[in-house]
């Protein structure tokens, strides 16, 4: 039985869950409507992307091991290196693989946290 002191883990799963999928909701919301060339010129943008996708990284490093071996679908090793990712991308190469990401990457992420998010179909 578990202690007053010790959180549910399946709460805390949803919890950490939902901030990844909130961090790369804005992020896609950030960045909607534009065009590559915007986003390089973006200082702003860029820096909420890059705070959003280390949050995203910290977040995913808070998960059990077992929660992230249940989402198989998810490219954990990635996830978890996005912190370091964002801090060590030099300029101009930096806004090619973030905006790969955003286009490519983030959307099919955002997809598998909210199908996982999702309440279970009742009969």
């Amino acid at each position: 039985m578990r202690g007053p002191d010790i959180p549910n883990p399946h709460l805390l799963k949803r919890v950490h869950l939902e901030q990844m999928q909130q961090a790369a909701q804005r992020i896609l919301d950030y960045t909607a409507g534009m065009e590559f060339a915007e986003f390089a010129a973006d200082g702003r943008t860029q820096d909420a992307v890059r705070h959003n996708l280390h949050q995203l990284g910290v977040t995913a490093a808070t998960l059990h091991k077992s929660v992230r071996e249940e989402l198989t679908e998810l490219d954990w090793r990635s996830i978890l290196d996005l912190p370091d990712l964002v801090s060590r991308l030099h300029f101009g190469i930096q806004d090619e693989v973030l905006w790969d990401l955003i286009q490519r990457t983030l959307p099919y992420w955002l997809v598998v946290l909210e199908e996982t998010l999702e309440p279970p179909l009742e009969p």
